[in-house]
């Protein structure tokens, strides 16, 4: 196992992956045409490596949400991780994010700041255990509202068969959450996820992978407590050069 605890966003991340990773959820802020939302994300980086240590510089941009434009740099080696970023907005956002461990057992923190205001914008902490059987994690984000703790559980890794778990306990409005989900390829080239929740919410997702640089995702979401909800569809297409 690696000796390096990766960045805070590795925390739970195979678990969340699974349950909300590709799904077409739109940002607070989208274009909008008739019945369709829609809206761009671009995303690069460059990475360099040397023995024991890993540096890593990412861009994010998304239009119109803006507020998520983001410069990052990571710094990985072993038993530590750093990131530092500044979004790229008039009032930008000052973040950073430590975590050390060897692998095996990590735990972290993530604070970010406006810098307008000169206030705490976040503040999240969290800690994990890794093994070859089952990650799990425990983040407690929101400001101290809300804690969240995941599993995870790869069952196949040549067919990316995996299953998940979070339970959610909101502190303010005393709402407790739990969400399952299962992912499965069938063929190499194509993945298949679903997931289900207590509050009523189901979703699923279908990926295919396009020639060599191209993957079209479609999902689907509705609540099935809410009489006042719509099932929403969602479609994206993403190329990797």
């Amino acid at each position: 196992m690696s000796k390096q605890p990766g960045i805070y966003s590795d925390i739970g991340k195979d678990a969340t992956d699974l349950l909300y990773g590709d799904y077409n959820m739109q940002p607070p802020i989208c274009y909008h045409f008739n019945w369709l939302d829609w809206s761009l994300n671009l995303s690069g980086g460059v990475r360099a490596s040397v023995p024991g240590q890993e540096i890593r510089t990412l861009l994010k941009f998304y239009l119109p949400y803006q507020r998520s434009n983001k410069v990052e740099l990571q710094y990985l080696r072993d038993y530590f991780g750093y990131t530092a970023g500044i979004s790229l907005t008039k009032s930008p956002l000052i973040s950073f994010s430590g975590v050390i461990g060897n692998g095996f057992f990590n735990t972290g923190a993530d604070i970010s700041i406006d810098a307008e205001t000169d206030t705490l914008a976040k503040c999240d902490a969290g800690l994990s255990f890794n093994t070859d059987i089952l990650t799990a994690s425990l983040t407690l984000s929101d400001k101290a509202d809300t804690l969240r703790a995941h599993a995870y559980r790869q069952i196949q890794p040549l067919t990316h068969t995996g299953i998940a778990a979070e339970l959610m306990h909101q502190f303010s409005s005393k709402q407790t959450t739990l969400t399952l989900g299962a992912q499965h390829s069938p063929f190499p080239f194509m993945l298949i996820k679903a997931r289900a929740a207590s509050d009523g919410s189901l979703a699923t997702l279908f990926q295919h992978d396009l020639l060599s640089r191209f993957c079209l995702t479609i999902g689907a979401e509705m609540n099935v407590m809410d009489a006042m909800s719509t099932a929403t569809l969602g479609v994206s297409l993403s190329l990797k050069v």
